[in-house]
């Protein structure tokens, strides 16, 4: 339903251009000392970094970027293999670093891949050249690279997840928070206005919320919270997605539902969640508030609209018991 990641163009479009000033200088060295035989193939590598560059420095694209990236990692490995036949002395120590290359501009299982491919490669040309001892332990450094190289980016790639959670998570509750929420609205309402289908969005609030917390306490209402949206997990559909604003309110979030599926599913979720006991705090006194996007309307004013359903339902439950008082 949706995707984020974390920004690394700038750091990959400097690694590509010091790549490339690298093999400059290299280019220049081996005209002076008459390597003509590994000259073109430098400079085919810089054009093909200097491009990776350039594109990486002013594409925002990240799905383009990636396909880019692992052309441009191909290209370089099939340039170091082709060396690697009449120059393996000066080549091995460019494919050292290709692990180290490839971790950090690939997905983790597209490096994998990347990198058991240039072993393979690798070793089928090397026990050409050398004997077996010396080319199990070329190869032996290369895999002690890879490995370290694979278990940073493996580590790095879990951290920048727990980050991720703990950007857009909601603590108590376990859903997402109100801030990703505008996020997700925005776009969510541009694929709506694209592919023409119905956006809705449900409100839920549970009533009293805050005299719930002052009289049983952060830890039992953390934990109804967690239950509650639990509970919903299991009753909504599995593309739909929940958000709590830290208020007592929950947000679901209902792509190509209109609003008679709306009120359908109100029905569906008050009656399954009025019949729980949820502990020490008994019974909740729900709220719901729903809407479905109109033309032209923003993220925020569809947000708004949902959430003054809730109050208005609040206001009206106010007046039915001080009438029945």
């Amino acid at each position: 339903m949706f995707s984020i990641s974390m920004e690394k163009g700038p750091a990959l479009t400097l690694l590509y251009g010091a790549y490339a000033a690298v093999s400059v200088i290299l280019s220049i060295s081996h005209y002076w000392f008459g390597h003509y035989d590994i000259l073109l193939i430098n400079l085919v590598t810089i054009s093909v970094l200097s491009f990776a560059a350039i594109f990486s420095s002013m594409n925002r694209n990240q799905s383009y970027s990636k396909y880019i990236n692992v052309l441009t990692l191909t290209a370089i490995a099939l340039l170091m293999q082709y060396q690697l036949s009449f120059q393996p002395d000066l080549t091995i120590q460019w494919i050292y670093t290709f692990p180290i290359f490839a971790y950090f501009a690939l997905p983790l299982s597209w490096a994998y891949a990347l990198n058991i491919t240039m072993l393979l490669s690798s070793f089928s040309q090397l026990i050409l050249i050398y004997d077996l001892q010396v080319c199990i332990r070329l190869m032996l450094i290369y895999v002690l690279i890879d490995s370290c190289s694979l278990c940073y980016a493996y580590l790095n790639a879990e951290k920048q997840k727990r980050l991720l959670d703990l950007a857009v998570t909601d603590y108590q509750s376990g859903a997402y928070n109100s801030r990703f929420l505008l996020n997700i609205l925005h776009q969510e309402i541009a694929r709506s206005l694209v592919t023409k289908r119905t956006l809705s969005l449900f409100a839920m609030s549970i009533d009293d919320y805050q005299q719930i917390l002052e009289i049983h306490g952060r830890d039992i209402s953390v934990k109804v919270l967690k239950e509650f949206r639990l509970k919903l997990v299991t009753l909504l559909r599995a593309g739909d997605e929940i958000f709590y604003n830290g208020k007592g309110t929950f947000y679901i979030l209902l792509p190509n539902c209109p609003m008679e599926g709306v009120m359908v599913l109100r029905e569906r979720l008050q009656q399954h969640l009025d019949e729980i006991h949820w502990g020490d705090v008994g019974e909740l006194q729900l709220n719901t508030g729903l809407a479905t996007l109109k033309s032209n309307e923003n993220a925020e004013n569809f947000l708004q609209r949902a959430s003054e359903q809730v109050h208005k339902q609040q206001q009206m439950t106010l007046r039915m018991l001080a009438f029945n008082h």
